[in-house]
């Protein structure tokens, strides 16, 4: 699939099904996201204690899934405060107050859509 076609299919959503590997198998769960262009930001509620940041530290591949389209990708974590700025800001600016779901935000999760 054209990474075109899931930015778009992105737009319209508020959350997207994150895939992760959890030793041989993939786990599943739902998470908020922002995009900047055809990078996807991804914030772990509790920060560098979330399991499923945890499972990406150990195995960067993942999958992105919204409306029957689907990614795989590679996640990047971002610990420097620059990009926790931006991030924030930019989840702020979308879903409002962070801190009434996120409990830890000393970590962000890039993903470069190709």
């Amino acid at each position: 699939m054209a990474a075109t076609e899931f930015l778009d299919a992105l737009k319209s959503r508020s959350e997207v099904e994150l895939s992760v590997q959890r030793s041989v198998r993939w786990t599943t769960r739902p998470v908020w996201f922002v995009v900047n262009g055809a990078t996807v930001y991804l914030l772990p509620v509790y920060g560098t204690d979330t399991k499923w940041y945890k499972y990406v530290t150990a195995n960067p591949e993942i999958k992105l899934s919204v409306k029957e389209k689907m990614v795989r990708a590679h996640a990047r974590p971002l610990l420097d405060t620059q990009h926790l700025v931006d991030v924030t800001t930019r989840f702020r600016a979308k879903y409002g107050e962070l801190e009434r779901y996120y409990r830890k935000l000393d970590v962000a999760i890039e993903v470069n859509i190709q």
